[in-house]
């Protein structure tokens, strides 16, 4: 009897530890590190916080394609553009961080924290960023009726009587608003900063002698200046543009706090599994490898950052400087949302 009975626990004892030994692997599979060696197991969708056809768009475009042969899943664009780009930056700050939900941004998103304090979202503690993308500068462009053909005769033009000068922006909030309000403060005189929603509107209002100046791409830019419908007179960078050699840098003509660039990041949600972000990365660096990516951005008036700031240490720390750049010249020009 009692024999029997020791056998009975002893196979009852072996059974729980078979079922414990069980669950615990179910447990492994069913973590986010087991489930990032087998990602992506379906399509990654990548928002871009922005309009179809504008510069975020053409970049998120230019790298879906290679990301996804890489990834072997397809990586589906879906544009949220609004509010600055806030809506569709909220839209992943909220989304599962799974690698399946991803951001596209640009810079911006860094200034944003510094003029809205209620944005609903934290950009140091909600997003991740995956990598750096591309970059590119804008082109100080006027209406071709503005009595002025260079950069020293259309500073004269601005500080005279008259004025001030109505200067477009593509929205509060964009680095075109910054650098609206940057500029002003360089050249110590007032402008008028008109809003607008995205920069088609504010390069339609300046071909249409509506408004003075604006701060454009020069993918958009320069087609317009050779043909003679707008004006250019400075590249903000620290050499010249080659869609637009004879324009001056603005280092060439003392203003080297005007080389702004404008940039673009890819991100996931914050939490979200390192392995997972290190497959994303992967994908991202050996897509801006691609030579085809390399023409393709180099035709589109951008480049690709360099090599050895790829990884996602060198993007996060991109990021934090960015941050803290855009809020110290926020505060210290006190730039406010309604300028």
């Amino acid at each position: 009897m009692n024999r029997c009975w020791k056998r009975n626990v002893k196979s009852v004892s072996m059974l729980l530890k078979h079922v414990f030994l069980a669950i615990g692997m179910l447990g492994i599979a069913a973590s986010p590190v087991a489930g990032a060696e087998a990602y992506p197991q379906r399509h990654v969708t990548l928002i871009v916080a922005s309009a179809t056809g504008g510069p975020a768009d053409s970049a998120a475009r230019i790298i879906a394609g290679p990301m996804s042969a890489v990834l072997g899943q397809q990586i589906v664009i879906e544009n949220m553009p609004g509010s600055g780009g806030m809506i569709g930056a909220t839209r992943v700050a909220r989304a599962n961080a799974d690698g399946y939900t991803l951001l596209l941004h640009q810079t911006g998103l860094t200034i944003a924290p510094s003029l809205y304090p209620k944005l609903g979202f934290d950009v140091a503690k909600d997003f991740a960023p995956i990598g750096l993308v591309n970059t590119s500068f804008s082109v100080l462009v006027g209406r071709k009726t503005i009595p002025a053909n260079d950069f020293n005769e259309l500073i004269a033009w601005m500080r005279g009587p008259g004025r001030p000068v109505k200067f477009a922006h593509p929205g509060v909030g964009t680095l075109g608003h910054l650098a609206t309000v940057l500029f002003a403060k360089s050249l110590k005189t007032d402008v008028n900063a008109i809003p607008y929603k995205g920069i088609g509107p504010a390069m339609a209002d300046i071909i249409g002698d509506h408004v003075d100046l604006v701060w454009a791409g020069s993918i958009s830019a320069a087609p317009l200046v050779n043909s003679g419908k707008v004006k250019a007179f400075a590249y903000a960078a620290d050499k010249r543009n080659p869609l637009l050699p004879n324009i001056p840098a603005v280092t060439e003509v003392g203003y080297p706090e005007m080389a702004i660039p404008f940039w673009h990041a890819l991100y996931a949600p914050a939490a979200t599994p390192r392995p997972i972000m290190e497959r994303l990365n992967e994908a991202l660096r050996r897509a801006l490898a691609d030579p085809q990516v390399v023409k393709a951005y180099k035709d589109s008036g951008t480049e690709a950052f360099p090599p050895d700031q790829w990884s996602i240490e060198a993007a996060a720390a991109f990021v934090r400087r960015e941050l803290d750049r855009w809020a110290r010249d926020v505060r210290e020009n006190n730039i406010q949302a309604e300028q």
